[in-house]
């Protein structure tokens, strides 16, 4: 998906929210304000957001010697989230529609992406719990999910970010108990971005004890076919089924010849227009 004007302005505002809160030195964040400035102003026309994204990322490297800190972030949500898996899966798993019920959960739990929104707090939980619980998966989408569960042999997951990752991680474990023939790899960033899912946080929450985890390769905060690993493509084109998870998967894979099930919130306005759909209500369609 193209850059939109919104994605320029929303990518640099939250990001420099980020940047003057944990940064003293007030040259070095003039430096950063002026170059991601220059970013977001003249990007590559084939440029989407994930890859603007990864060069604002770089310019911090540049200018303070390491990419932008979410670790504290990362931990928080990863912990949250970890502190009520067991008691969400419990619930999912004897409902009358665990592949359902475990999907709102999975959508509504994109809500945490600190690209779009830098104040995120704990309230951000609560949220997503209720967001889950007035999510509807498109029906279709949902029908030929479930007919292709039935004989599938092996489905790739596109992860995203921290702390959703561990709602992904309760689908997986619906997805084994009631179909224990497909084998699952779950696909990671290849390095930090902003709070995206690496190896170090997968193994963190146990990711890999429900899945083959492996990482993309690089440090775009999405799936960017020209970039990603021969074993990330290798997954994406051979599973039986895809899962792109987050707005960066969708912007980097959606109209690319991928066929998956595209997972997200409309944290934008031309996201919920492309989609038809209200801002911040979550989405599960197919497209490739």
């Amino acid at each position: 998906m193209k850059l939109d004007e919104e994605c320029k302005d929303c990518l640099y505002n939250s990001q420099l929210k980020k940047v003057e809160r944990s940064q003293t030195d007030l040259q070095k964040l003039q430096a950063f304000k002026d170059g991601v400035r220059g970013l977001c102003a003249n990007p590559p026309k084939d440029y989407c957001s994930p890859l603007l994204m990864r060069d604002i990322n770089e310019y911090h490297k540049r200018i303070f010697g390491s990419g932008i800190d979410y670790s504290r972030e990362k931990a928080l949500f990863n912990g949250l989230l970890l502190k009520i898996e067991d008691n969400l899966y419990g619930e999912i798993i004897s409902s009358s529609d665990p592949v359902c019920e475990a999907l709102k959960f999975a959508m509504a739990a994109n809500y945490i992406d600190f690209a779009r929104l830098s104040d995120l707090n704990e309230q951000a939980v609560d949220y997503v719990i209720q967001s889950a619980k007035r999510a509807e998966p498109h029906p279709l989408a949902l029908k030929s999910f479930k007919d292709r569960l039935e004989t599938a042999k092996s489905l790739c997951y596109l992860h995203d970010n921290c702390g959703e990752i561990v709602l992904d991680k309760v689908l997986i474990r619906v997805i084994n108990k009631l179909y224990p023939h497909i084998s699952v790899i779950s696909v990671v960033r290849g390095k930090e971005v902003i709070n995206d899912v690496t190896e170090a946080d997968a193994i963190f929450i146990g990711l890999d004890k429900v899945a083959k985890v492996i990482n993309n390769g690089t440090g775009v905060p999405g799936t960017h076919l020209k970039e990603i690993s021969s074993e990330t493509r290798k997954a994406i084109f051979e599973s039986d089924i895809v899962i792109s998870k987050g707005l960066g998967n969708l912007e980097t894979l959606y109209d690319e010849g991928v066929s998956a099930f595209y997972v997200f919130t409309c944290k934008c306005e031309h996201i919920a227009q492309r989609f038809n759909a209200p801002l911040w209500s979550t989405v599960f369609t197919e497209g490739n």
